[in-house]
């Protein structure tokens, strides 16, 4: 145990982030340390118990809650293959983020070779052990062969396919080192995943492709891609790509739920990249609830509650919601005028020929079985009460008993509809968007089949 905690202190002296070593020195003691350690140590032990009481504290309510760690690998300085432009940044913006988000440890290491990965994966790994939550991100070039994925190190030579034995490291070690987390395990491939140019293939039965291969994580663990499987990651235009900047910004963001977050991040990069690269999460969650930073109370997070307002606005054949829209944001809207000239065509279009209605559905329990729950609408339709969750529907995880839904992909509730069949027809497309009230906030939850 306590050769462990001294390659875990080797590793923390050689991070930027000095003061990640606080909470393990305060676990053994200082004199440990310096027995374990030697005399020849004591400089080091030093400067970072300096860089410890001189940096700023973590937020009381992030010492205080699950004891999270992270190491993040940026490579971007390669030798033998083409070198990139944006992990090391992406690795300290990514870094930056998990401190302020309350992760008490993390380790930030830039333009690793074999060796120096290989070290780091193993202390992380006991560093996990004594964690609730560990997180690894590693930005740098990474490829799949033959069903494996390889992370490259800095200093690889590639000359041919069976050359990533020996001179890679394996994703699926990641997850491994990773998994003594007791609550939750996150990994995280920022990768340019093309082959390096000059590799060639030295066996028929052997392939090498572009992207990495798909990969089923055990446990409460997520592996997350930047781009989906088969798919190559960009490096953007900016300092940053637009995988790790966006992910950076929704991590500080207070409550959002790890599974949304996600799903932010992947519309985020498609918006960016206009629908070319793909962000892609595998891996299956427990119902509890994971958030980087909780929801401020009274706050109404994890949706532009805005941008759905007005969408319901633009989508009406009605004045109500563009009313509704502009007596919320008349001030600092962001599409008060558009919402305005919507409501005047509105006034100024035909009354249409009044349809049929049907008699409205009784407030019954009703089944949505494209989504596996149960469910029953409020007696003046103000929502669809979640009654149940079924273990083996696609909703599972992440609609929970008590939800109210108040739209369905951006749109009002129809009163003239049963509840169970206006969440059945707007799956019927494979993908829906739920706008979810949940006790004081609001959350926007996206199902696919």
């Amino acid at each position: 145990m306590y050769k462990h905690d001294v390659a875990y202190l080797d590793l923390c002296l050689r991070s930027r982030y000095l003061d990640s070593c606080g909470d393990l020195m305060m676990i053994r003691g200082v004199e440990m340390f310096v027995s374990r350690s030697g005399a020849a140590r004591l400089g080091s032990l030093l400067l970072a118990l300096m860089a410890l009481f001189c940096s700023p504290l973590a937020p009381a309510s992030a010492q205080s809650a699950q004891t999270r760690v992270a190491l993040i690998i940026a490579n971007s300085a390669y030798l033998s293959v083409p070198a990139l432009p944006n992990p090391v940044a992406d690795g300290r913006l990514v870094a930056k983020s998990l401190k302020s988000s309350g992760f008490q440890t993390v380790i930030l290491l830039e333009n690793q070779d074999r060796i120096g990965m290989e070290r780091a994966l193993r202390d992380f790994a006991a560093a996990a052990e004594r964690a609730d939550v560990a997180m690894i991100y590693y930005a740098g070039h990474g490829i799949e062969a033959n069903g494996e994925n390889y992370l490259i190190p800095v200093d690889a030579r590639l000359a041919n396919d069976r050359d990533l034995e020996i001179e890679s490291v394996k994703l699926s070690t990641l997850v491994r080192m990773a998994e003594g987390a007791k609550r939750l395990r996150i990994i995280v491939i920022d990768a340019c995943r093309t082959p390096p140019s000059g590799m060639k293939r030295v066996a028929s039965s052997r392939s090498i492709s572009r992207g990495l291969a798909p990969i089923e994580p055990e446990g409460d663990s997520l592996v997350v891609y930047s781009a989906k499987a088969g798919t190559t990651a960009a490096d953007g235009s900016g300092q940053n790509s637009p995988f790790a900047a966006s992910l950076a910004r929704r991590i500080v963001q207070p409550g959002r739920e790890l599974n949304i977050l996600f799903r932010l991040v992947r519309d985020d990069v498609m918006k960016e990249t206009k629908g070319v690269q793909e962000p892609f999460t595998y891996g299956s969650l427990s119902s509890e609830e994971f958030f980087f930073i909780p929801a401020t109370k009274g706050s109404s997070v994890g949706i532009d509650m805005e941008a759905e307002a007005w969408g319901l606005c633009r989508d009406s054949v009605t004045r109500s919601p563009c009313e509704n829209y502009l007596k919320a944001y008349a001030k600092s809207g962001r599409f008060t005028a558009l919402a305005t000239t919507r409501m005047n065509d509105l006034s100024s279009a035909p009354a249409p020929i009044a349809a049929a209605v049907r008699p409205a559905a009784p407030i019954a329990l009703e089944t949505a079985n494209a989504l596996g729950i149960n469910v029953r609408a409020n007696a003046d339709w103000s929502g669809i009460r979640v009654e149940s969750v079924s273990s083996s529907g696609i909703a599972y995880g992440q609609l929970l008993s008590g939800d109210l839904i108040i739209a369905v992909n951006s749109n009002g509730l129809q009163r003239d509809v049963p509840a169970g069949e206006q969440l059945d027809a707007a799956m019927a497309g494979g993908r829906v968007k739920l706008l979810v009230k949940r006790g004081p906030t609001s959350t926007l939850v996206i199902l696919r089949k």
